[in-house]
C-alpha cells in the first residue's frame, strides 16, 4: 500500500447509488494514514470492505487507491466507514413521492430528516463505538421498501479480523464455559421445568465440549458398576440342599412324591425320608440394574441423535449442492463409532431396556452416575443464557472490550488458582441469567493453590458509602495474604481509547486523562481501621486494545508501573503477557513485598522505620533444655551482630533446627556477656531446617524472612529480585534447593545457587549464570525485574 495518497480529505463522497426510484449519496471524512502499514493508525491488513444493496442499482464507491468514484460491478474496496465515525446521508426521491429512513437503532431513524420543504432527506450517522454490518432501508408513503443497503463498519483501534472476533470469541466461550461449571454444581438443585431439545448446532457445541467427558465417565461405570444383590434358585439334587426358605419349603409340599425313603435323611412320622430334588437358595450379585439401564439409554439416545445429525448435515449439503464440511462429519462419525463400540460390548449387551423413569440416590449421589446423569441432562436439554450481555448489541465494542477484560481475567486467575465462586452466572425465575451490567458486581472467587490465599475478582466494584465520591473503577482485583486482616486491592480498568500522539517517540499508548483516573482511584479509595482512614488500592493499571508488546515496554507509561505502580497495559487476545506477568507477580509476592510496593507521603517510610520494623536474632546453642528452663540466654558482646538491639525477638538454633522462640523481655549486660530474657519459649508450628548447615554465630534476620522460611537457606533470600526468582523456579518444580555460599553460617553469608533437576542458576553481582548440561549462559539480572516468570520458563524449556 506504499503508493496510497497520504493526509487527510473531508467531505468526500465515498459512495453514490442510483435507482428507478432516488438517488443516495454518503459523505464524510478520510485519513489516509489508516491503510498505510507503516502508520499506527492502521488495522488494515487486506481487509475487503462488505456491501450489499438492492438489485437494479447504479452503485459508485470511492476508490482509495484511484482516489475517485468508480463503479462497484462486483469490485473489492478497502474499508470506508469506521466507528465513531459521522457520515452525512443524503437522499433525493425521483419525482414528488415521499419516502423515510428506516434503521433498526432508532437514534439513527430520528438524524435522518426531511431537507426543508422538500421530500428530500438529509442528516448524519454517527457510528460512535459500534462496528460490524449496519443495515438501513428507505422506504415509501406505504412502508414499502425501496432501497435496502448493508454497509460495514470498521473499528479504529482494533484489527477487524484478529482482535474483533476474537474478542466476541472468547466472551461467548467463557461465558459457556461458567454456565457448564454452573450447572455441573447445581442442576440437582434445579427444578423440574422442561426445555426444548437445543438445535443442531447448540447440540454440535455441547457436544465437542462434553463428549470426550461423557465417554470417560461411561468407562469409569463400566469398571466399578453398580450392582445388585438377588436371590436366585437353582434346581439340584437332594442332597445339595441346605437350609430352606418360604419358597423352598413351598416347593417341597407342592411337589410332596419327590420325597423317597432313605438310611439317613429327615425324619417323618419315624420315617427318614430325602426329596430327590429341590430348590438351592444363591445369592449373585447382578449388573441389570435400573441405574446401568439408565445409562445404556443414554448411550442409545445420544447415538440416534448423532446418527441424525449427520445424515442432516450431509443431506443438506446435497440438496443445495454443497460439499458437507467433512471434518464435521468426520468427528460425528467418530463419536458414532466409540458410542457403537460401547453398546456391543458384552457389559451393556446384557443389560436390558429402561422401562420406567428412573431416579434414585445412586444417579444423583454415586461417582460416574451422578457425572452421567449431569452431561446426558445438559447435552439433552441445552444452555439458555439472557441478561444484559445477551441484550446488547455485539456492534458495541467499546461495551464489549469491557466485558472481555474482566472474563479474560478471571481466565487468568484460573490458571494459577482453583476458582471457589462465581456469580456471573446467576438463576432467576427466567433461568439461567448472564449478570453483567454496570450495577451487577459480578465476582469470581479464587483460591491461589501455592499458598491457600482468598482472591476476589469483581465486576464494576463500586465504594458506596465513601467518605467524598462514589468510584467505581471497571475490576478490582482484591487478594488476601496470608497474615493479614485487610486485603491488597489493585485496579484493572478498562478503556477503549488509544492515544495515538506524535510526541511520544514510543508509540501509542493509554489516554493520559485514564491515567489521571487510575490516581483518583488510588487515593479516592479508602477504608476506616480504628478512626484511621488508609488507602486500599496499591496499584491501577488502564487496560487499552493494543498488541505491540515489545515496543510498549519502553513506553513512560509502562515503566511508571515500577515506579509508582500505575500506567498502562496493552491487552487483546493475543497480547495478554505483560498482563499476565503482573497478575503473576502479585499472586506470588509475599504481603511485605507488596506492602513495600506500594506509595507513601513523603517522611512516611523513615518516619514509620524503627516504629515497624521487626527483627528476630537467631542464636546458635548446645544445650537446649537448660535455656528453656531459665528463660534466658547468654550471648558474648563481640558476637554480638551489627543492629542487634533492634531484635524483639530470640529465635535458638539447635544442630538440626530452628524451633524454639521467644519475645525479649528485658536484656541485662554481665562483664563481657548480654542476657536476653524471654517472657516464655513457645515452639514454631513449622521449624526451620537447617540441614547440613552450621550457624557459626548470632544471625539477625528480618521479621518477615524468618516467618515465611522452612530452611536455614531462606533467610538470606534478601533482594526481591532472589525472592521472585526462588518462587518462579517453585512454580514449575517440585524441589528448590537453595545453596549458601559456606557452610558455616554468618551475617556474611550469602545465597551461592539455586538448583532444580537437570538445572543450576549460579547468582553473581548483577548477573544469573544458568548451568544446563554443558551450556553456560549468563543473564543480566535486571530482565528479573520485569518478568521473572518469562525468564524461567524460557531458562528451563532450553
Amino acid at each position: 500500500m506504499d503508493s496510497l495518497h497520504s493526509g487527510f480529505l473531508k467531505g468526500v463522497q465515498l459512495l453514490t447509488i442510483e435507482t428507478d426510484e432516488l438517488i443516495l449519496a454518503i459523505s464524510g471524512n478520510i485519513d489516509f494514514q489508516r491503510y498505510h502499514n507503516d502508520s499506527s493508525k492502521s488495522f488494515i491488513k487486506d481487509e475487503k470492505m462488505h456491501f450489499t444493496c438492492t438489485n437494479n442499482a447504479k452503485v459508485k464507491i470511492f476508490d482509495i487507491k484511484t482516489n475517485q468514484l468508480i463503479e462497484s460491478n462486483g469490485r473489492s474496496f478497502l474499508p470506508l466507514f469506521f466507528e465513531n465515525g459521522m457520515y452525512e446521508l443524503q437522499v433525493q426521491p425521483v419525482g414528488d413521492r415521499e419516502i423515510h429512513f428506516w434503521h433498526e437503532y432508532e437514534g439513527f431513524r430520528n438524524s435522518i430528516h426531511k431537507f426543508l420543504n422538500t421530500n428530500s432527506l438529509t442528516g448524519v450517522l454517527h457510528f460512535q463505538n459500534e462496528v460490524g454490518y449496519s443495515n438501513f432501508e428507505i422506504r415509501d408513503e406505504n412502508n414499502e421498501t425501496l432501497l435496502s443497503v448493508v454497509i460495514e463498519i470498521y473499528p479504529t483501534k482494533l484489527n477487524y479480523k484478529d482482535d474483533y472476533k476474537a474478542l466476541l470469541k472468547e466472551v461467548n466461550e467463557e461465558i459457556y464455559n461458567l454456565a457448564y461449571a454452573f450447572i455441573k454444581r447445581t442442576y440437582l438443585l434445579g427444578t423440574d421445568e422442561v426445555y426444548n431439545e437445543p438445535t443442531g448446532a447448540e447440540f454440535y457445541r455441547l457436544l465437542q465440549k462434553h463428549f470426550n467427558e461423557y465417554i470417560k465417565v461411561v468407562n469409569f461405570v463400566e469398571q466399578k458398576p453398580h450392582l445388585e444383590l438377588r436371590t436366585v434358585y437353582e434346581e439340584v439334587r437332594g442332597d445339595r440342599l441346605r437350609k430352606q426358605d418360604s419358597k423352598g419349603r413351598a416347593y417341597l409340599r407342592k411337589n410332596a412324591s419327590l420325597f423317597i425313603e432313605v438310611e439317613n435323611g429327615i425324619p417323618i412320622n419315624d420315617i427318614q425320608m430325602l426329596p430327590k430334588k429341590g430348590l438351592l437358595i444363591k445369592k449373585e450379585h447382578i449388573t441389570d440394574t435400573h441405574e446401568n439401564r439408565y445409562v445404556k439409554m443414554t448411550l442409545q439416545r445420544l447415538y440416534a441423535r448423532i446418527e441424525a445429525l449427520y445424515d442432516v448435515i450431509k443431506n443438506a449439503k446435497m440438496r443445495f449442492n454443497g460439499e458437507a464440511d467433512q471434518e464435521v462429519l468426520f468427528i460425528l462419525d467418530d463419536m458414532k463409532s466409540r458410542l457403537s463400540k460401547k453398546l456391543n460390548k458384552p457389559f451393556w449387551r446384557n443389560i436390558g431396556l429402561l422401562d420406567r423413569s428412573i431416579i434414585s440416590m445412586v444417579l444423583q449421589m454415586a461417582p460416574g452416575y451422578r457425572d452421567v446423569y449431569q452431561i446426558y441432562a445438559t447435552l439433552s436439554k441445552g444452555i439458555v443464557l439472557s441478561g444484559e450481555l445477551y441484550k446488547m448489541s455485539i456492534k458495541d465494542i467499546a461495551t464489549l472490550y469491557e466485558y472481555w477484560t474482566f472474563l479474560r481475567l478471571g481466565k487468568i486467575l484460573r490458571e494459577e488458582c482453583e476458582q471457589l465462586s462465581q456469580d456471573v452466572i446467576k438463576v432467576d425465575s427466567n433461568g439461567l441469567v448472564v449478570n453483567l451490567n454496570k450495577d451487577s458486581g459480578a465476582r469470581l472467587v479464587f483460591r491461589n493453590k501455592k499458598t491457600g490465599e482468598i482472591i476476589h475478582l469483581q465486576y464494576q466494584y463500586s465504594t458506596k458509602g465513601n467518605i467524598t465520591v462514589n468510584q467505581k473503577p471497571d475490576t478490582m482485583l482484591s487478594i488476601k495474604k496470608l497474615g493479614k486482616n485487610y486485603e491488597y486491592q489493585y485496579i484493572f480498568d478498562a478503556k477503549y481509547r488509544i492515544n495515538f500522539g506524535v510526541e511520544n517517540k514510543n508509540g501509542p499508548g493509554p489516554m493520559e486523562d485514564d491515567i489521571n483516573t487510575m490516581h483518583r482511584y488510588r487515593d479516592a479509595i479508602v477504608a476506616e481501621s480504628n478512626g484511621i482512614y488508609e488507602r486500599t488500592a496499591f496499584g491501577a493499571y488502564v487496560l487499552f486494545p493494543w498488541n505491540e508488546i515489545d515496543r510498549y515496554q519502553e513506553h513512560d507509561l509502562y515503566k511508571s508501573i515500577e515506579k509508582v505502580n500505575i500506567g498502562g497495559l496493552p491487552f487483546l487476545p493475543k497480547a495478554t503477557d505483560l498482563v499476565e506477568t503482573i497478575i503473576n507477580n502479585l499472586l506470588n509476592k509475599s504481603a511485605e513485598e507488596l506492602q513495600r510496593d506500594g506509595i507513601l507521603p513523603i517522611g512516611t517510610k523513615e518516619f514509620l522505620y524503627e516504629l515497624q520494623q521487626e527483627f528476630v536474632m537467631i542464636i546458635p546453642i548446645d544445650k537446649l533444655d537448660e535455656i528453656i528452663t531459665a528463660r534466658a540466654i547468654s550471648v558474648r558482646e563481640d558476637q554480638l551482630p551489627i543492629s542487634w538491639n533492634n531484635a524483639n525477638k530470640i529465635a535458638l538454633c539447635t544442630s538440626e533446627n530452628i524451633l524454639e522462640e521467644g519475645l525479649i523481655k528485658a536484656i541485662e549486660r554481665k562483664n563481657n556477656y548480654f542476657v536476653f530474657h524471654v517472657e516464655a519459649w513457645v515452639t514454631r508450628l513449622d521449624g526451620i531446617k537447617v540441614d547440613s548447615y552450621i550457624l557459626s554465630e548470632p544471625l539477625l534476620v528480618e521479621e518477615y524472612l524468618y516467618g515465611d522460611a522452612k530452611s536455614i537457606q531462606e533467610l538470606f533470600l534478601t533482594s526481591n529480585e532472589q525472592r521472585q526468582f526462588w518462587l518462579a523456579l517453585k512454580a514449575i518444580a517440585n524441589v528448590v534447593e537453595i545453596r549458601l555460599n559456606r557452610e558455616n553460617v554468618t551475617q556474611n553469608t550469602s545465597i551461592h545457587s539455586f538448583v532444580i533437576p537437570e538445572h543450576e542458576f549460579i547468582w553473581t553481582t548483577g548477573q544469573l549464570i544458568h548451568i544446563h548440561g554443558d551450556r553456560k549462559e549468563a543473564i543480566d539480572i535486571t530482565l528479573l525485574k520485569e518478568n521473572p516468570y518469562k525468564v524461567v520458563h524460557e531458562l528451563v524449556s532450553k
